[in-house]
């Protein structure tokens, strides 16, 4: 499911994967996407963030693209 979601958050911030990674290590604040399959649920997150809030399901599955895609 991660390669799903990180397509769908690249499709949602109109950015490809290496742009929103590098965004990250600029800015040090990265995007993050919840992971519970019917939501999309965007949000800026801490690079290392693998269980943050989402607020439409009201879980903690909210993973950075860092974590999604292993660099961390």
């Amino acid at each position: 499911m991660s390669e799903k979601k990180i397509n769908k958050l690249c499709e949602i911030e109109g950015q490809t994967t290496e742009e929103l990674l590098s965004a990250a290590l600029m800015d040090g604040v990265c995007k993050g996407i919840c992971m519970n399959e019917n939501c999309d649920y965007t949000t800026n997150t801490e690079p290392d963030q693998d269980r943050g809030y989402c607020e439409v399901c009201g879980t903690q599955t909210v993973q950075s693209i860092c974590i999604l895609v292993g660099v961390i």
